[in-house]
């Protein structure tokens, strides 16, 4: 394994090491979730995925090298055995993104056991004097207007900036709005959202968002919790992508079509979840008779508002256990023990839907599939909830 002069076999070691051993290696327990070929666990690279349950990180047991990538909404990071060791260590990706120099050197000795030992490590979860590990406390998102920083407080409002008139936005901006044609100036003036200008709208509040059309997360008691980006320019960027080589795509993290700021958890929340949404006409009616509706995305949600269809969106193809969990005490609260999937009809979509229906099933709770790329004859395939039309929506949602 290793030759004379210290010479460490680095591919052979991450073949005949389990991540079971490169996590006992590094002093951490391991909790993943599946077996065989691929099994998944949690992020550890500080990425704004959702990180309460979601394993959002694919590791392919059968790779030599034990190759793994994360498919947080906006992470997307990959690597292999090595790599994801310095995650069990320093829960951060690599400097640069690639382990190199002094943090390669220090995984590589820890990986030969010549480095530091498991009991040499810092202790990446307290324990309490028993020698277990103590719940973690679950986290939560607060309300910007509550924030500590005055900076962040003056977040709260940062939507009198917002532009809805095409007419004045940059083309790309425009592009997208005229795209989807739900955005109108007065849907987002009832959602909160618009186009944040490049000049950052005469101040520097949300300076780092200028160029984007913002979306806002609020509570369930109608307070912005943060405020999400979406990148008007991300198709052509996503295609650029593609066409680079493999060897250049692995050199380069992928585009993010969202940009939802550190520190969010997103796997907390629901976009629509806000309690005032109970007063307009019609809501508990809809509810009542066809259930709760979950969708994927921010626009999904405001399409179907604008039908008269109250929904909720996971922000994502995969719901986290929070949010099915926040779904459920909905769906209780409102006398109902119903939730109908309504994700994307294309493979995302119908993945994720796979994984909330077990997770609902699970649970007792009546789940049904709004749609599918088989049902209705197909007529949905490849549809996404943003862009049904009325006389669609009459098909689905019979009275």
């Amino acid at each position: 394994m290793n030759k004379p002069g210290g010479y460490i076999d680095v591919d052979r070691l991450q073949a005949e090491t389990t991540l079971e051993t490169a996590a006992s290696k590094c002093g951490i327990p391991l909790d993943v979730k599946g077996s065989g070929p691929e099994v998944r666990l949690d992020c550890l690279f500080g990425c704004p995925g959702d990180h309460s349950g979601r394993k959002e990180i694919a590791i392919n047991t059968e790779n030599p090298q034990k190759v793994f990538q994360c498919h947080a909404y906006q992470c997307g990071f990959r690597g292999n055995l090595l790599t994801l060791m310095h995650g069990f260590l320093t829960q951060t990706k690599p400097n640069g993104g690639k382990l190199k120099g002094d943090e390669f050197q220090r995984v590589k000795k820890v990986l030969a056991g010549s480095g530091e030992s498991a009991a040499n490590q810092p202790d990446p979860k307290p324990k309490s004097a028993a020698g277990e590990l103590p719940t973690r406390p679950r986290a939560a998102n607060l309300p910007l207007i509550d924030s500590p920083d005055e900076r962040v407080r003056e977040l709260h409002n940062i939507d009198e900036k917002l532009i809805r008139d095409v007419a004045t936005m940059n083309p790309a901006a425009a592009a997208y709005i005229r795209r989807h044609p739900c955005l109108s100036s007065e849907s987002m003036a009832k959602w909160r959202c618009g186009y944040l200008p490049n000049d950052g709208g005469g101040d520097k509040r949300g300076w780092s968002l200028r160029g984007s059309i913002l979306y806002p997360v609020l509570s369930e008691h109608g307070h912005v919790l943060t405020w999400v980006g979406r990148d008007t320019q991300y198709e052509q960027k996503e295609r650029d992508y593609q066409q680079l080589s493999p060897a250049e795509r692995s050199s380069k993290d992928p585009p993010a079509k969202h940009r939802f700021p550190k520190g969010f958890h997103r796997g907390l929340e629901l976009f629509g979840q806000q309690a005032s949404r109970l007063k307009e006409p019609g809501y508990r009616e809809f509810i009542q008779q066809h259930g709760l509706i979950l969708v994927e995305g921010f626009n999904d949600v405001i399409n179907l508002d604008t039908l008269g269809i109250p929904a909720l969106a996971i922000m994502s193809n995969r719901m986290t256990e929070a949010q099915g969990e926040k779904a459920i005490r909905f769906a209780k609260q409102l006398g109902i023990h119903r939730v109908n999937l309504m994700f994307d009809c294309d493979d995302p979509g119908t993945e994720g839907a796979k994984d909330a229906l077990w997770f609902f099933a699970e649970r007792q709770l009546d789940v049904q599939l709004v749609w599918s790329s088989l049902m209705n004859g197909g007529e949905f395939i490849r549809q996404q909830p943003e862009s049904l039309s009325e006389s669609e929506a009459k098909t689905l949602f019979v009275n």
